[in-house]
């Protein structure tokens, strides 16, 4: 295997993940270092400081999660090579990820020698062999849903969440407190009857809901 110098940079909120992701990638003998991270802003920060050559993003984290973070590496850090690794694996969620700019998407029953192939790969993009299963099974859609109904600005507020936005980002793009949109945001959650952002944009990327 060719000998590489990467500088790696993951984010995951679940330390014992993090460590075990952080010495699986040391173990291929093609990087330099590796860091991780609680969350994606944290990533982010460090970018600002010094500018890996790949990062592995989880999906779903506080403060900023992977979509999200991806969008700003994208837009701030088009150098960088952006891979998600998560147990978040579901059709809809992968595409959506390679929409926003993702290279590649891992599952985290991957394999060492899939991460090395990973970290070495030159392919546009770059699927570990169950994400390729994923891809390959047709997308199954809920059409039976029922919701209550969602007011224009509750709309107008999903339609933010989905893209990746905080609540306060979402607060100054439309010139209201933080505090009426989570308010907002909350009533969506009741109305999706999910208990987490994260689930509640997977049900809305599933079922094309926006």
């Amino acid at each position: 295997m060719i000998k590489q110098d990467f500088l790696v940079y993951i984010a995951d909120d679940h330390q014992i993940v993090a460590e075990g992701v952080s010495n699986l990638i040391d173990s291929t003998g093609l990087v330099r270092e590796v860091k991780y991270f609680k969350n994606g802003q944290e990533l982010f920060n460090e970018c600002t400081i010094r500018i890996p050559n790949i990062v592995f993003l989880d999906i779903e984290m506080p403060i900023w999660d992977g979509r999200k973070t991806l969008v700003e590496i994208n837009q701030h850090f088009p150098e960088v090579r952006c891979l998600m690794l998560s147990m978040n694996n579901e059709k809809y969620i992968i595409e959506d990820c390679i929409q926003k700019g993702a290279k590649g998407f891992l599952d985290k029953n991957c394999t060492k020698e899939e991460i090395a192939k990973a970290l070495l790969s030159e392919d546009e993009l770059y699927f570990s062999i169950d994400t390729l299963k994923v891809l390959s099974t047709p997308s199954k859609i809920d059409k039976n849903i029922e919701l209550e109904p969602l007011s224009d600005r509750e709309k107008e507020i999903l339609r933010y969440l989905s893209d990746g936005m905080s609540p306060k980002e979402i607060a100054d793009k439309i010139f209201l407190s933080v505090r009426t949109v989570e308010t907002h945001k909350n009533n969506i959650m009741q109305k999706f009857q999910v208990n987490s952002v994260g689930k509640l944009i997977s049900l809305v990327l599933k079922n094309k809901l926006v």
